[in-house]
């Protein structure tokens, strides 16, 4: 079960290059220079696979992304995000929140914006029934894509590959996520 999620999470991966930007620009009617300085603020939903080390009946999670980010320029932008997972099998549940700074760098094209995203991260892991909690220092990189519907409104899709450090092992999952941003 575990290589099967691990292959899951190496598909959805793989698949974010081939999005299908061309289909995206026709919706698009914004420029690169829609992406000017200043705050943003987010929403994303998706799936979790978890890849190494977590309990085998965890086959997917299910969380999301919530976000607050200062553009520089169209370029480097800095990114706090909030990300909740919940995940849930053989009569066990995890409640996973982990807090990440991220850097993105981004390559702006007219009406979309590929970027890769790194940064630290901490994770806070609450078990049930058993009440067990627990937390650690992570990271964080990825890859996405960000298209503009009009100057300051964007949605985008993303995949990360999360690496958390515990005492006595490491844990790693591929959250893979849709959602919109808005300029402040």
């Amino acid at each position: 079960m575990k290589k099967r999620a691990g292959w899951l999470a190496f598909g959805c991966l793989m698949f974010l290059p081939f999005t299908p930007l061309k289909a995206m620009e026709v919706i698009s009617d914004s420029t690169a220079s829609s992406l000017s300085p200043g705050w943003y603020l987010g929403t994303g939903l998706g799936v979790n696979a978890p890849v190494q080390n977590w309990n085998p009946d965890f086959l997917l999670g299910g969380g999301g992304n919530l976000f607050l980010g200062y553009r520089f320029n169209p370029f480097l932008w800095l990114q706090l995000s909030v990300n909740p997972w919940f995940y849930t099998g053989g009569g066990l549940s995890v409640v996973d929140l982990r807090v990440s700074p991220e850097l993105h760098l981004a390559n702006p094209l007219p009406g979309w914006a590929p970027y890769i995203l790194v940064g630290p991260a901490y994770d806070f892991q609450s078990d049930s029934p058993s009440g067990y909690t627990t937390s650690s220092v992570a990271a964080v990189v990825g890859l996405g894509f960000q298209f503009d519907f009009h100057p300051g409104e964007h949605a985008f899709i993303e995949g990360r590959y999360d690496f958390l450090i515990y005492n006595n092992l490491t844990q790693q999952d591929v959250p893979v996520l849709v959602g919109l941003s808005e300029d402040l």
